[in-house]
């Protein structure tokens, strides 16, 4: 699959509500990948996501966990 097919698959994930294990799952690769776990701070997991939006999908930092966002920290938490 081309990069602009990948990329096109991952969009229409975009705005797809999730569930509270897709979430769980979410967290989990990004820590998997090198994310803090340092949950000491309020708010901590609405941070973590924008940052984590922040370097992966720009074009959209919402701060909200989606079907596209899980997609794609499956994606790199194969790679690690």
């Amino acid at each position: 699959m081309h990069q602009k097919e990948k990329k096109k698959d991952l969009l229409k994930n975009r705005k797809i509500k999730t569930t509270k294990i897709d979430k769980r799952l979410f967290f989990n690769n990004l820590f998997k990948i090198g994310y803090s776990k340092n949950m000491s701070k309020k708010n901590y997991l609405n941070c973590l996501t924008k940052a984590f939006q922040r370097r992966f999908r720009q074009e959209l930092i919402d701060g909200k966990i989606d079907r596209e966002c899980v997609l794609i920290s499956q994606n790199l938490s194969k790679q690690s």
